[in-house]
């Protein structure tokens, strides 16, 4: 039943804009052959960029400014998925307005943020290609943002579990 190089992925995806809360909708995704082996995932640093690279690329090919990673918001982003990949949090995002919240006082206020995460052994490109295909996750990765945060870490079976945090915050103090 299950396939090495493939695997379930779920995606789910929660946003908070202007201090409300809007749950975008959450779906079950089966790897295609898009998907690769877990051998892939070289290490963190390398998949948080790639990541970057093609939520920018897909931004980009929408006529949207790039997002600039900012490494205050990873720290969220990959303290998330080290909970979820040890089993300290369910899968999902639990915990996501305090993490907003943890961020606004390091950066100041912040006018929207949303959340994206999945699991699976998915390269960089597989995952956001995974997001892109999800309505909730794709309507964040095209929201009104500037500021991204990422994260991954492994878990149990050597999953991983990715976090993407966007931010809003004004160009004037968006570099803090």
């Amino acid at each position: 039943m299950f396939n090495q190089h493939y695997c379930k992925i779920l995606f789910l995806s929660a946003a908070v804009l202007m201090g409300t809360q809007a749950s975008a909708c959450s779906k079950a995704v089966s790897g295609g052959s898009s998907s690769a082996p877990a051998a892939t995932v070289k290490n963190t640093g390398d998949v948080e960029e790639d990541i970057l690279y093609y939520v920018n690329k897909f931004r980009k090919s929408k006529g949207l400014p790039a997002l600039k990673l900012n490494e205050t918001i990873s720290v969220e982003a990959r303290s998330h998925s080290k909970a979820m990949a040890n089993g300290r949090t369910g899968f999902g995002h639990n915990g996501f307005e305090d993490r907003i919240d943890d961020i606004s006082k390091k950066l100041g206020r912040v006018s929207g943020a949303a959340e994206n995460v999945a699991y699976g052994n998915l390269s960089a490109e597989a995952v956001v290609d995974g997001w892109i295909k999800s309505p909730g996750h794709r309507k964040n990765m095209l929201g009104n943002f500037n500021l991204i945060g990422i994260g991954t870490a492994r878990g149990k079976g050597n999953i991983v579990y990715f976090t993407q945090i966007f931010i809003s915050k004004p160009q004037t103090t968006a570099s803090k």
